[in-house]
């Protein structure tokens, strides 16, 4: 116990004297991230039920963020993915979402930062196959509880959330 409370310690400590050593305002990136909300939903977009998936590419991301004051920054996330059932007469779905999001960087350094990022807008999904193409639209989201980036202008970045980024998203981005 005693270890625990010393840890908890220490990360408070650490993150209370953060000072954010860049000076870049906006960046780009892309990103993949499997087990998006919508791929493992077999009814996502206007409630049909269409029977057993047998595939699913993942959720494939760009996003765009600006910092107007250290240490947030607010922006925008869109994806695209597709999947497929079986069970419905090789139906196939693709999906585009857009959300505006925020992110928040609790900690930064010159080579790294964390940060949490929360995102929600809308999925327009498109069902290709059967009798006719039907599209629609629903409410999306994501929210990331833990990113980190590592590197200089250009970084490698990893997160831990659950959305139509998926529930672990990886990629690449630049700062400027």
């Amino acid at each position: 116990m005693k270890k625990l409370f010393l840890l908890l310690v220490v990360a408070l400590v650490s993150t209370l004297s953060v000072t954010a050593q860049e000076d870049w305002k906006h960046e780009i990136g892309i990103s993949y991230g499997p087990g998006a909300f919508t791929d493992l939903s077999s009814s996502y977009v206007g409630g049909a039920t269409l029977g057993k998936q047998t595939s699913y590419v993942g959720a494939i991301g760009a996003e765009y963020f600006y910092r107007p004051k250290s240490p947030l920054g607010v922006g925008l996330v869109a994806t695209f993915g597709t999947c497929k059932w079986s069970d419905s007469g090789n139906v196939r779905s693709s999906y585009i979402s857009i959300l505006p999001a925020l992110k928040y960087n609790w900690l930064n350094r010159e080579h790294y930062s964390m940060y949490s990022k929360l995102a929600l807008g809308v999925i327009i999904g498109v069902n290709h196959g059967g009798e006719k193409g039907t599209t629609s639209a629903a409410f999306g989201w994501q929210a990331s509880v833990v990113g980190a980036e590592f590197g200089g202008a250009f970084r490698g970045f990893i997160e831990l959330g659950v959305g139509e980024q998926g529930l672990l998203v990886a990629g690449v981005k630049y700062k400027f």
